[in-house]
């Protein structure tokens, strides 16, 4: 997957239409650079006092500031940080990558998890769980828990010299 070289802070992503997982993913991470820099300035404000609180904080934000919309089944849009909060609307994609660079701006060792509740292998639905096991699912309705999944699949954001 090619990167744009440009980026807008009011970027939204779209995956192509009918596109892979796989091209979903590869998004997410892809563009986890420029989502780091978006949340930069913003991530003190999450500070809790220990990383429970923090990530209770982000998940806090988004369950009383963002409101979830599914993307339909033809386009898979994810927005960037300054996107979801401008528009205040957005799904599993989006909410992920604004928690993973908010927890990669503090420091707290994180991974997208990936699940399927289905037979299915392939994975329907992403969020963000700490090394030590907090998990932010802010589609979810309880905070550090998730819905009972058949499979997860862990991925840990890979910090790349080059974009492009």
């Amino acid at each position: 997957m090619r990167l744009g070289k440009h980026i807008q802070p009011g970027q939204t992503i779209t995956v192509k239409k009918r596109g892979k997982n796989s091209d979903i993913i590869n998004a997410i991470h892809g563009y986890m650079p420029y989502a780091i820099g978006q949340s930069k300035k913003r991530a003190s404000l999450f500070k809790g006092k220990d990383k429970k609180e923090t990530c209770k904080n982000i998940w806090n934000f988004l369950k009383d500031n963002i409101t979830y919309l599914e993307d339909s089944v033809y386009f898979q849009d994810i927005k960037l940080p300054n996107r979801l909060i401008k528009e205040k609307k957005g799904d599993c994609k989006s909410y992920s990558m604004f928690t993973a660079s908010i927890l990669e701006c503090l420091g707290i060792p994180y991974k997208f998890a990936y699940t399927s509740y289905t037979d299915e292998k392939t994975p329907s639905h992403v969020y963000v769980q700490t090394d030590d096991g907090i998990i932010i699912d802010a589609v979810w309705n309880k905070f550090n828990s998730e819905k009972p999944y058949t499979y997860k699949y862990l991925k840990k954001w890979v910090k790349r010299k080059n974009l492009n």
